[in-house]
Order: C-alpha cells, then sequence, then structure tokens
C-alpha cells in the first residue's frame, strides 16, 4: 500500500541539512513497513537493527557511544562492510535501548553523512529528558492512513487524482462521483487507518459481511493490545487509570448532551472528579499517540493557545475504525447511514484525524451558550473556524453565531453534500476532501 509519508522520507534523503529522523506513531501504524520499504526502494542497502525482537543488539551501546566505533562493531557482527553512502540505518523499536537513542545526537554530529532513522512506539514514556537528543535529530509522526491513502489501497487512482483536481480548482464535483465518494468514505469510517485492517478489508471486500467481521475482529485486537502496553509500560496502578481513561473517551464522544460539549472528569475513575487526579493519565496516551486532546478556547484571540483553557477540553482517539470498535458500532448500520447520533462524532473524528494528518496544529474547539465551532485554526495571522456536520443539513447555525460576532475573513464548512464552492467567505467542502483543503490551508501558511 502506498503510504504519502514515503514523500517526507524522500525529501529528507536529499536534504543538505539531514539529522537523524526519529519516527514516532502508535503501535501498528506501519513504521517499520514504511522504512523497510523506503530502504528497498531508494538504497542500495539497508541495515534494521530490531531492539525489541534482538535486545542483545543494545550491548554495542554499552561501552560508549562513539558512532564509527558502533558501526565497526556491527560490521563484524554481522560480517559485512556497512558502506554509509549507500546505506539505510534503521534503529527500529528504539525505546527499548535508551542508549541508541541518546546515540543520534553523536551520529548526528561526527557522522552527518549517514542515512539514520529511528523508530519506536510510546517514546516519552519512562524514558528521561536527557535521552533525547534535542536539536540533533529530526522528530516526525506517522498516523494511520488518510482517506486518501484509502483510495490508493482500493485501486481508486482516477477518483483520487479526480478529486485532487476538484479540490484545487473548487469546482463542483458531479452527482455520481459524489454519491461514489461518499459511499467509500462511509466504508473507510468502518475501517479506519490501520493498515493492517484496510488489507484485511480489502481482501475480503467482496464479501462485504465477512469483511465487517474481519475488520471489527482486528480492531479489537489492536484495542486489547493497547492495552497490554498500558500494563506493561505505566505500572500496576496507574495502568488501571489509563484503561480506564482510554475505554471512557469512546462513551463520552457518543454521550448526548443538551449542554456544553466537553470531557466530563467525573465517573472515569472511582472517587477522581478532579482534572489534577487525570492529567497523568491523560498525558500518557497523548505521548502514546492514541488520542488527541483540543483545548477549548474561551476568548477567540491569537495566540490560539495562550487563551486554551488547560482543564477544559474534548478528547478524540486517534483512528475513526477503533473509535467504531469500542462502542460495538455496527459496520452494516454505518454503511447504510443508519447510525442516526453517531454519525455526528464519528465523521467529527475523522475530520480531525484527516486535519491532523495534513499538517494542522495547534488546533482548539469554541464553545458559547448552546453554540460550539468543532475547531479553530490559525491560518497566519487570523483565525480559521472548522464546523462539521455528518449529514445534508448545512445550516449551521454556530458556524452562522461565530462569523456575526467575530467576523472571520474565512471560515470552513464540511459536510456529506457535494458541493465544494466559496461564497462571501465561506468554503463548503464535502467531509472527504477535508485533508486536501486543510494541507492547501497549511501550505500556504508555511509558504
Amino acid at each position: 500500500m502506498d503510504r504519502l509519508f514515503l514523500k517526507t522520507l524522500l525529501e529528507w534523503k536529499s536534504s543538505p541539512a539531514r539529522k537523524p529522523l526519529l519516527l514516532q506513531g502508535a503501535r501498528q501504524v506501519g513504521k517499520t513497513w514504511i522504512l523497510k520499504t523506503f530502504g528497498e526502494q531508494q538504497f542500495q542497502h539497508y541495515l534494521i537493527l530490531d531492539f525489541a525482537r534482538n535486545p542483545e543488539l543494545a550491548g554495542f551501546f554499552d561501552n560508549n557511544l562513539q558512532p564509527k566505533r558502533i558501526l565497526t562493531d556491527l560490521g563484524v557482527y554481522l560480517n559485512r562492510d556497512i558502506d554509509l553512502a549507500n546505506t539505510l540505518l534503521v534503529f527500529d523499536e528504539i525505546q527499548q535501548c535508551p542508549k541508541a537513542l541518546t546515540s543520534l545526537k553523536y551520529f548526528s554530529e561526527e557522522l552527518p553523512e549517514a542515512y539514520l532513522c529511528a523508530s519506536g512506539s510510546l517514546l516519552g514514556l519512562g524514558l528521561s529528558e536527557q535521552n533525547f537528543p534535542v536539536g540533533k535529530i529530526r522528530r516526525e509522526w506517522l498516523r494511520p492512513m488518510s482517506f486518501e491513502e484509502f483510495l490508493m489501497a482500493l485501486g481508486e487512482s482516477s477518483l483520487r487524482q479526480s478529486l485532487a483536481e476538484a479540490a484545487g480548482r473548487r469546482s463542483a464535483i458531479s452527482s455520481p462521483i459524489h454519491q461514489k465518494t461518499f459511499s467509500l468514505f462511509k466504508e473507510y469510517l468502518i475501517t479506519g487507518g490501520m493498515p493492517e485492517v484496510v488489507s484485511a478489508y480489502i481482501a475480503l471486500r467482496e464479501t462485504r459481511v465477512a469483511a465487517f467481521h474481519a475488520v471489527r475482529d482486528l480492531q479489537k485486537n489492536l484495542t486489547e493490545s493497547y492495552l497490554d502496553d498500558i500494563a506493561k509500560h505505566s505500572g500496576s496502578i496507574k495502568a488501571i487509570h489509563i484503561a480506564a481513561l482510554f475505554k471512557n473517551i469512546p462513551l463520552q464522544l457518543a454521550r448526548e448532551t443538551t449542554g456544553i460539549r466537553k470531557f466530563l472528569f467525573k465517573d472515569v475513575l472511582s472517587g477522581r472528579s478532579s482534572y489534577d487526579q487525570l492529567e497523568g493519565p491523560i498525558q500518557w496516551l497523548d505521548k502514546a499517540g492514541l488520542v488527541h486532546r483540543i483545548p477549548i478556547c474561551r476568548a477567540v484571540k491569537m495566540p490560539l493557545a495562550a487563551h486554551a483553557e488547560e482543564n477544559a477540553f474534548m478528547l478524540y482517539l486517534f483512528d475513526v475504525g477503533i473509535l467504531g470498535s469500542m462502542l460495538r458500532l455496527d459496520p452494516g448500520a454505518i454503511y447504510q447511514n443508519e447510525v442516526g447520533q453517531f454519525k455526528g462524532f464519528l465523521m467529527e473524528n475523522a475530520v480531525l484525524n484527516e486535519m491532523i494528518f495534513s499538517g494542522a496544529e495547534g488546533l482548539c474547539t469554541w464553545r458559547h451558550n448552546t453554540a460550539e465551532i468543532e475547531f479553530l485554526m490559525a491560518s497566519g495571522e487570523a483565525i480559521l473556524p472548522i464546523e462539521v456536520k455528518a449529514g445534508m443539513n448545512t445550516k449551521a447555525k454556530s458556524l452562522k453565531i461565530f462569523r456575526e460576532k467575530f467576523k472571520p475573513a474565512r471560515s470552513l464548512l464540511f459536510s456529506g453534500v457535494g458541493c465544494h464552492q466559496e461564497d462571501e467567505g465561506l468554503l463548503h467542502a464535502p467531509v472527504y476532501l477535508a485533508a486536501d483543503v486543510i494541507r492547501e490551508i497549511v501550505m500556504m501558511k508555511v509558504g
């Protein structure tokens, strides 16, 4: 399956000021696969040191952290010469060897010509800050597959190209193309972006019921593996709190409420009902890449982060398929568009993941009386409000209130309607173009 992150790796390879690249991400998002594929496609040789599978490799970093000595010893051990000019070095599961993580600093300083990548899950958890070679590495995140990558995996390259062109020129999308794409997006809401899940779904897609069952079984297994990681890497008491919080997030997203939506601390843990008591578990899940924390902004001013509340926020899951699985949502009902109130938070979480995949950072949300804007995003010196509608209702009352109150130069509305047009500062686009639209905004900001 094609992953867009390969473009980032190619840019890193050709960079004249290249530093060792540290690739982070939740377990099973495809970190090892993409680095292996990169090595196969772009180098004469590649060498993967897996510290989880071969813990004895940590011995190469015991005596000292001199890169030339480490590579010499590795060459002797493997009975091969390591040609730095034509070899991709990969330190995989580097969280298992903190000294290897620290060594990246010395590789950066003493062997800048080396093509060195490292990858790991749960980085930053249980490791001291001194292990991190701050300023000497390039840190990147690999996220679950986006909808664009899902389409490519399905072999829908022509459709993907057509959507990209429509996004670029903001042209109308014909009804047949919209219906097909929206139907595929509903399939993506079921599978999410975990590569193993997507691969299994594609293999069984012609027998849809069997495919749905396989998807949910794999997602259940993945969720159990995350809970196992929590138990293994956070200590027995803390693990109970983190696991309870992780299981509670989908329930809160699905909960109907007539008041202001935000994550509620009450009832997550017995006898604990304050932010201070849950701050540690929230940070653990955030660092593990399993959740996205979107703070609530009461004051709509730049910079947004300065006006975000520390203890008032929304929590979303990193993958929409895992979200549906944890709530035991029927894939058939999602596919038939019969999920009722569930459509709203599924679509909201999916759009958020697409935005983060496309480089959106520092997102906030806004709440005022009964009005709420799902996401606020800094765009240059302006603040861009973004509202998400699950279905065909595009009245967007909250967005109207926000625009009248704060008069933003530009606003975004994602919905299930196929139109893609901008009128009087309001850009209305279908949910399946979220990644394209946000990518364009991010690129304009960087430019």
